[in-house]
């Protein structure tokens, strides 16, 4: 039974090294600004938005949103991320303000922050302790007619990668959760259950996208064969058309709030 959400302090710098610095950190990253670009295109045309980047992780979503002369709120509840993209901005970009907030999402509200016309929520909500309450309650964060980035750790692409690993045992009995203090996510999600909890709180299904659909499944000396500019552009052709984006690592769901 996992009691408390998971906090990356231990992690950062190998989560720098092997995940934000590796190139399926990059792909990751490729493929879910592309689509939100393709379903966003208030991002880069029209007035700047108010964003929010709840799991900021070191601040690279963050940064590009900045570039596109967005207002940015980052927040995490690893202390040591928050630093790292302090320094991140201080670096790249010294003279945009951005806000960053170390702590829970949980603890977070409207009527301290407001409310925002785009929220981000990459590669977290897999990771909390109670994750459906936790997204509804990020999502009175986002003001009417805004926008929700939804990126989580797919279950049924668990389970297959169990299956042809021969990990039988484990992928029959259901039991996928991570223990605390691993790197499998405490709660991975389906794809059905989430797009019902969004249908519930009243959210528009805007589109789906699986990360990484072709990737995870190469050979490692493929994987290191390929230029990783030819890799997204794989994976972009098949991430949005099922069956594939079923096969996804993470989904990448952008809804809006009716």
């Amino acid at each position: 039974m996992i009691h408390s959400d998971r906090n990356f302090d231990d992690l950062t710098e190998r989560f720098a090294r092997n995940i934000y610095g590796s190139a399926k950190g990059e792909v990751r990253l490729a493929i879910v600004w592309q689509h939100l670009l393709q379903t966003l295109p208030q991002l880069t045309a029209g007035k700047p938005l108010r964003i929010l980047d709840a799991g900021c992780g070191l601040g690279q979503m963050g940064l590009k949103l900045a570039e596109l002369g967005h207002e940015l709120v980052l927040s995490d509840l690893s202390g040591k991320m928050v630093d790292q993209t302090r320094t991140l901005f201080a670096e790249k970009l010294p003279d945009v303000a951005v806000e960053c907030l170390h702590g829970p999402v949980q603890e977070m509200s409207a009527d301290a922050l407001g409310q925002f016309d785009l929220v981000l929520f990459h590669a977290v909500l897999e990771w909390v302790a109670e994750p459906k309450e936790t997204l509804e309650h990020l999502l009175t964060l986002i003001r009417p007619g805004g926008d929700l980035s939804l990126m989580f750790y797919n279950r049924d692409a668990l389970i297959f990668r169990n299956l042809i690993r021969g990990n039988w045992r484990k992928a029959e009995s259901d039991n996928l959760q991570g223990e605390e203090g691993g790197l499998t996510p405490y709660n991975p999600l389906t794809l059905q259950e989430v797009e019902g909890w969004l249908e519930e709180w009243n959210f528009e299904l805007l589109s789906r996208a699986g990360v990484r659909v072709v990737y995870d499944y190469m050979d490692r000396k493929m994987r290191e064969a390929r230029p990783v500019e030819e890799v997204v552009r794989i994976e972009m052709k098949y991430a949005r058309q099922p069956p594939y984006l079923q096969m996804g690592r993470y989904l990448h769901l952008i809804a809006k709030r009716r």
